[in-house]
């Protein structure tokens, strides 16, 4: 078998940034230029220029504006997965229990930031998410607890859901942090990544399912 050797150090993080906002865009750029583990692939005002850059730019983790001007985030992460499907997005967002998250869950995206986080704590999500990890704030969490909760005969996705990753978005959904959750279920914090990474898999083939049901009922 291959040897499981350690990443070398000097693997770096390729980030692209698209966020309308110039200040916002500049002051998440400069914060990430200041960490060696990252290292600036590119930064857009707009959805179409990013789709235009992707190919060249081959970022491995893409923070994501969500209401942009001309086409969403939500959209540009659609398009995006279609031309490279290995770039995972980081959604930000102005309040997050925004509807348009559930959207971006179908579009791909696999971690979710509220705007008013600190840029310190983006680059650490941004991390996390390269890391196998899949950054889920507490709104997030119970938007999803509560769409469970409304659908009186659970789509078959959701029925998938082990009772490791309900307990684990249960735990979510009231606030506490990855640590928090790995200890109270006895479990590694990777293992609780890997729980989470796993529930927006199902969800974002229940969102779809969800969608294709809308789209062309029986």
């Amino acid at each position: 078998g291959t040897l499981n050797l350690p990443r070398p150090l000097t693997m770096t993080i390729r980030v692209t940034i698209v966020e309308d906002d110039e200040i916002l865009r500049q002051a998440l750029a400069e914060t990430l230029q200041e960490d060696t583990g990252l290292v600036l692939s590119g930064a857009h005002g707009f959805g179409e220029s990013f789709l235009a850059a992707v190919l060249t730019e081959r970022p491995d983790v893409v923070i994501m504006d969500i209401n942009l001007p001309g086409i969403t985030g939500i959209e540009a992460v659609r398009r995006c997965k279609e031309l490279a499907p290995r770039t995972q997005f980081l959604m930000c967002t102005v309040q997050d229990d925004d509807a348009h998250l559930f959207e971006a869950l179908c579009a791909g995206a696999t971690g979710y930031l509220v705007k008013n986080a600190a840029p310190e704590q983006v680059l650490t999500a941004v991390k996390d998410l390269h890391a196998g990890g899949s950054p889920m704030s507490p709104g997030i969490a119970r938007r999803v607890v509560r769409s469970f909760q409304q659908q009186r005969t659970p789509s078959p996705e959701m029925q998938r859901l082990t009772d490791w990753e309900r307990q684990v978005l249960e735990l979510l959904a009231q606030g506490h942090r990855y640590k928090e959750i790995a200890d109270s279920l006895r479990l590694s914090i990777d293992t609780v990544r890997t729980h989470i990474r796993n529930l927006y898999d199902k969800l974002q083939v229940s969102s779809r399912t969800d969608a294709l049901n809308k789209l062309y009922p029986r």
